[in-house]
């Protein structure tokens, strides 16, 4: 388990410095970027995926955490950078998943 959450940290890492150096290159107006990218066939391939990433991540949180419906947009708004800290605080809890339970 250490190995999983040393990499949880190391990952979140790295896209919080991506994420800062978007945004002080960029600035917070990078949401026309990400719609017109679509028009690449690889980048849409590659947002696709994240946005359905995004999603099934949501409903995973929204399925273990039930009735905490203040989480849902997270993953979506923030990606990674509040997906990994959940997974490894996740890491730490007994909390188990069980198939129509």
């Amino acid at each position: 388990m250490l190995i999983v959450r040393s990499a949880l940290v190391v990952a979140w890492l790295a896209i919080v410095a991506v994420t800062v150096h978007a945004i002080t290159t960029l600035g917070l107006s990078a949401g026309s970027v990400f719609i017109t990218d679509f028009a690449h066939p690889w980048r849409a391939q590659i947002n696709g995926d994240f946005g359905l990433h995004l999603l099934l991540i949501m409903a995973w949180i929204a399925y273990r955490e039930r009735g905490v419906r203040r989480l849902l947009a997270l993953p979506v708004v923030l990606g990674s950078v509040y997906t990994l800290p959940y997974l490894f605080a996740a890491t730490f809890t007994k909390k188990r998943v069980t198939p129509g339970g």
